[in-house]
């Protein structure tokens, strides 16, 4: 636990930023107003007046809200040493997991640099990966061999095993998701007690709704054998458990899935006729929890951690309402995409 200097400090923080979190009032306000408002308040009226083709201004808003998402990330983290830094940087690292993602598929399909390059996120140094030094490398299987030395070699190293054996993309992927999130409950076991019960109930509650989409999309979408989705899953999570995610992955149906779920899970999820359905309102409940740690944990660690997810989701709902009015889509579709009713986007 961070001393009481800084415990104040990150609670304080943490209260302050709060005021930044976007309810469905907030949201359905930014729908309303004019699309250059909004490119201004991201400094982007000019990429938009230029007539630039629809992909570039998405990744501009996209690096722009990522960049907000940092400056307030390396606010919270200013106090912080030991496992409670540590813990908050593990997560923010997810997104050079996407740059690693992006690099990983450039190279497997055959892309220039520059068409990688044009993918990949500008982050703060303690995160960032070697970009150039990894584009310069021959193969995928190099490009992971780069980063066995470092914070993400227990990473690197499962993903080249994958890579070795199965030679394509997704397998890649779920190694790499999985071990992200592996490893991201080992730093909240490393944690001052203080912290850790608060922490591992947040980290659990994130994990049961990634094993829930993840073993929908292996067992329904993709026709992955029972055994195979278990080993891509996490048996560690709050409510979905070694036990409980071996009778999930056994059976072959969403409504089997839903039925056999804990009723605090399944509840939310009565009558979910498709898997962007369970999507949609998992990530409503599981943002549910994770605002609740935020108000009423004694861990301003997990406080700090909780603001960080929801800030994350309120920016891709950003993201998808800017998105739609470039598009021109209607209003009840970005509405949908951007979850306003039903606070989804974990």
């Amino acid at each position: 636990m961070p001393g009481n200097a800084s415990q104040t400090y990150l609670t304080t923080r943490a209260a302050v930023l709060s005021r930044r979190l976007l309810d469905a009032r907030a949201l359905e306000e930014m729908l309303q107003r004019p699309l250059e408002q909004l490119a201004g308040e991201l400094q982007l009226t000019e990429l938009l007046e230029s007539g630039a083709p629809e992909a570039n201004i998405n990744r501009a808003v996209e690096r722009a809200l990522i960049h907000a998402l940092m400056l307030e990330f390396t606010v919270l983290i200013r106090p912080l040493h030991g496992a409670g830094r540590n813990i908050l940087v593990h997560w923010i690292r997810k997104f050079e997991l996407y740059n690693l993602k992006a690099l990983i598929r450039g190279k497997i399909y055959g892309h220039t640099h520059r068409e990688i390059e044009d993918n990949l996120h500008d982050l703060p140094p303690m995160i960032s990966l070697p970009h150039k030094q990894l584009l310069a490398t021959e193969g995928v299987a190099e490009l992971l061999r780069q980063l066995d030395e470092g914070h993400y070699s227990d990473i690197a190293r499962q993903a080249r095993r994958v890579y070795e054996e199965k030679n394509e993309p997704f397998s890649l992927d779920a190694a790499i998701d999985q071990r992200y999130y592996t490893a991201l409950l080992k730093q909240a076991r490393a944690t001052e007690s203080a912290d850790r019960d608060d922490l591992l109930r947040l980290i659990g509650t994130l994990i049961d709704h990634q094993n829930l989409m993840w073993l929908l999309r292996y067992r329904l979408n993709y026709n992955l054998p029972p055994t195979v989705t278990y080993y891509l899953l996490i048996p560690f999570g709050r409510q979905l458990q070694r036990d409980r995610l071996k009778q999930l992955v056994n059976l072959n149906t969403l409504e089997e899935v839903i039925d056999a779920l804990p009723e605090t899970l399944a509840a939310p999820l009565t009558q979910a006729g498709d898997i962007e359905m369970v999507r949609r309102r998992m990530g409503a409940r599981t943002l549910e929890e994770v605002r609740h740690q935020l108000r009423y944990s004694k861990s301003a660690l997990t406080r700090s951690l909780a603001y960080l997810v929801i800030r994350e989701a309120d920016l891709k709902k950003v993201f998808a309402i800017i998105q739609g009015r470039i598009l021109n889509l209607d209003q009840e579709m970005i509405r949908q995409a951007a979850g306003i009713r039903e606070g989804a986007h974990v």
